[in-house]
Parts: C-alpha cells; sequence; structure tokens
C-alpha cells in the first residue's frame, strides 16, 4: 500500500485546523446553495418577475466591484481568524432575520434584496481571507490539492444545497427551509470558533501602509501575465457563463415545466459534476505543472456546455448537460485560486484574492442583471445562450495572448512557504 505522504489531500487532512476550516466550509457551502435556489423561488413567487431574479445576483455581488481591493488587503493586515469568525456570525444574524420576516408574514421583495446585500457585502471579505487561510494551512506545495478540496466542497454543498432546498419548499414552504437555513449557519460559526491558524502567517504583511498596498497589488495583476490571464477569463466566466445559476428556478418552471423539487435536482446537476471532477483533480499525486491548461480548457468546456443547456427542452438532457458543465468547471474553480496564490508573493495574497473578488463580483453584477433583462424582454433560452456564446468567443484571445496553456506557472518560492506545512 502506498504511504500516506503519496496522497498529498490526505496530508492535508491530517491537520486539525485545516480540517476544522473544511468542516466549517462544507456546512456553510451547502446553506448558501440551499439558500441561492429559495430566494430564486421566493422573489420568482412575489414578483413574478424574470428581472428580479436576476437581481438576485446584482445585490448578492454588487458589493465586490467596490470592497474587493480593500477587503483583500484587510485579509492580509487583520487577525484571518477574526475576520473568518465574525462574518460566520454576520451569516447567521442576517438568516435569523429572514426567518422571523416569514415567521411574522411580513416578507417584502426589498427585505429579500436587502438581506442579499448584507450577506454580499460579507462575502468580499469572507472569500479573500478564507482562501488566504488556506494557503497559510496547506502551505506552497500542497495549495493545488487544498483548493481541490474547497472545490470538492463547494460542489457537495451544489449538489446537497439545491436537494434539500427543493424538497423543504415542497413540503415545508419558506418558512421551513429557512429554520434549517438558520441552523445550518448556526453550525457553521461554532466550527469556526474552534479554528486556530499559525500565527507567523499573520504577521505577513501588515507592515504596509494601506492605500499602497492596495496599489502594489493592483500593479502585480496587471504586470503578472498568469494573474492577468487568470483574471480575464474569470471576468468573461462570471459575467457571460455562470450567472447561469441563479436562474435555475427559472430554468425549471419555464422550460422544464417542473415543480421545486425537481428543480433542486436540476439545481445539484452541476453540482455532481463538479464533485466528479475535483476528487479526480485532488486524487493526483503528481504535483500539478501545467495549471492553466486546466482552467482554460476548463473555462471554454463550461460555456460551451451552457450554450447547449439554453436551448435544451428536456429534463435528463439538461442534467446531463449540467453534469457536464460541472466536470469542466472542476478545472476552471480548482485552478483559479491556485494559478493566483503560485503567481504571487506571501505578503500579497490576500490581495490577489481580493482582485479574484472584484472581476468576479463585477461579471456576476453585470452578467446576471443583463440576462435577466434579455430574458424579461426574449426568453431565457435566448439570454443564456448567447451570453455564453459570446463568452466563448471573448475568451480566445486571452488563451492565445497569454502563457496560461503554453508555459507552467510561474511560482514565487519565498521564505514562508513552511508556515501552513508545519502548522498543527
Amino acid at each position: 500500500m502506498p504511504p500516506l505522504s503519496s496522497f498529498p489531500v490526505l496530508v492535508i487532512l491530517q491537520n486539525p485546523n485545516f480540517r476544522l476550516m473544511w468542516a466549517a466550509r462544507w456546512v456553510h457551502e451547502i446553506s448558501r446553495r440551499m439558500e441561492l435556489l429559495v430566494l430564486g423561488y421566493l422573489i420568482y413567487e412575489l414578483t413574478d418577475s424574470v428581472f428580479q431574479v436576476g437581481l438576485i445576483s446584482a445585490f448578492l455581488n454588487g458589493p465586490r466591484p467596490p470592497l474587493s481591493l480593500m477587503a483583500g488587503m484587510l485579509a492580509d493586515r487583520l487577525d484571518r481568524w477574526r475576520i473568518l469568525t465574525g462574518i460566520h456570525v454576520f451569516y447567521l444574524l442576517v438568516a435569523s432575520g429572514l426567518l422571523t420576516l416569514l415567521l411574522m408574514d411580513k416578507i417584502h421583495p426589498w427585505f429579500v434584496f436587502l438581506a442579499i446585500l448584507l450577506q454580499g457585502t460579507a462575502k468580499v471579505l469572507d472569500d479573500p481571507t478564507r482562501r488566504a487561510a488556506l494557503f497559510d494551512l496547506a502551505g506552497q506545495d500542497r495549495i493545488a490539492h487544498a483548493m481541490s478540496l474547497e472545490t470538492i466542497t463547494n460542489n457537495a454543498g451544489k449538489i446537497v444545497g439545491p436537494i434539500i432546498g427543493g424538497l423543504l419548499l415542497a413540503f415545508f414552504g419558506f418558512t421551513g427551509a429557512y429554520l434549517v437555513l438558520v441552523v445550518l449557519d448556526l453550525i457553521a460559526a461554532l466550527l469556526m470558533f474552534k479554528l486556530r491558524l499559525p500565527q507567523a502567517a499573520m504577521l505577513v504583511g501588515r507592515d504596509r501602509e494601506f492605500w499602497q498596498g492596495i496599489k502594489s497589488g493592483i500593479g502585480h495583476s496587471f504586470s503578472n501575465k498568469f494573474v492577468l490571464g487568470v483574471l480575464s477569463i474569470s471576468l468573461i466566466m462570471n459575467g457571460m457563463v455562470l450567472p447561469l445559476q441563479y436562474f435555475i428556478p427559472v430554468i425549471a418552471t419555464e422550460i422544464l415545466l417542473v415543480g421545486p423539487a425537481l428543480g433542486g435536482v436540476i439545481g445539484a446537476a452541476e453540482g455532481i459534476g463538479s464533485l466528479v471532477g475535483a476528487v479526480f483533480l485532488g486524487s493526483r499525486r503528481n504535483s500539478y505543472t501545467f495549471h492553466g491548461r486546466y482552467f482554460a480548457i476548463g473555462a471554454m468546456s463550461v460555456a460551451v456546455f451552457v450554450a447547449v443547456v439554453a436551448w435544451s427542452p428536456w429534463f435528463l438532457v439538461t442534467f446531463l448537460l449540467l453534469f457536464g458543465a460541472g466536470v469542466a468547471q472542476s478545472g476552471f474553480s480548482t485552478m483559479q485560486s491556485t494559478i493566483l496564490l503560485l503567481s504571487s508573493p506571501a505578503e500579497m495574497r490576500g490581495r490577489i484574492m481580493g482582485s479574484q473578488g472584484l472581476v468576479n463580483g463585477l461579471g456576476h453584477l453585470i452578467g446576471g442583471v443583463e440576462i435577466g433583462a434579455i430574458a424579461q424582454t426574449f426568453t431565457i433560452s435566448i439570454a443564456l445562450g448567447f451570453n455564453a456564446g459570446i463568452g466563448l468567443l471573448l475568451m480566445l484571445p486571452v488563451v492565445a495572448l497569454t502563457p496560461l496553456v503554453k508555459r507552467p506557472v510561474e511560482v514565487y518560492y519565498n521564505q514562508v512557504k513552511a508556515v501552513g506545512e508545519t502548522a498543527e
């Protein structure tokens, strides 16, 4: 039997603090994906408007463009554990507020949008802090496998969350679904309180002047061609292709003619495929060299699958297409953060994750509203198909003009390499 060291994923999971962060992420991701489906149905029921369903994306991602770079700098300067625990408590409070409004029968679309805006604001700081903390715990040599575990977690949430959400809506309504959401958010917060991060990692970058630090992060994003390539494709993907997830309730209702329970199954299809792909990526014993090939090919493949999904009126065909999109997305998602972290110095990792949050948020902000407006005027099929096709065309010059698929990632080796590897 091969030694444990032959399986980098298992080595990472020996760290008890990594396991705590991973467990908290499991619970939170199930809650988040479940809530996304529930909110889609709730807004659709309250407004009967596809455009307002698209506004979920706008309110969730609207805070990212103006705040992501500052959030990344805070992740580099402040205690990451305090940030993460505070954010999870905040998620719990917002979900509890929505549950209270549902119990009082006082729910209104703008209350829902306000809650989504608050959650989106918290997520701006959550993402760069968490990913920088993952690097602290896993170390430079194992970050690709750590990110594959994060991708597994994200996609397990995509599977379990929509299915649970759909079933709860079908049998217990919005109040029952939100009661479960509050319980899940409480569990995630309690797990995060038990987490401890390496002390040495908390000191990196704290002596930087705030605005100068943000400026240097922007400069690195443009000067490093690997980082620029990843951010460019991420902007296209999040603007033209990935907003599909917000419109699952519309696809299920208008195209496939099924209810919330089967809508949840469709919502889980992409997650099932991504989980399969992420398990494959995480189980590789050898280190990755051409990370960019997995990233770019995965992104373009997702665009192709989504373009076809837009025109499928058959439940099984749609499920299989979304499954295929999920497999491809695992390469895109896993390598997105991996390339950015490997291509950046230790003191800049939070800021580079902030840059990732900025382009992801800007893409979703524009894409969700634009797709919703086209769907309201024409059909959801035209809106999704048109955007995915244009997105694929826009990615081709980025692949041609950057070294993503041509060369291995140029890794920053530095003195903090061993911090995460020795942490217990």
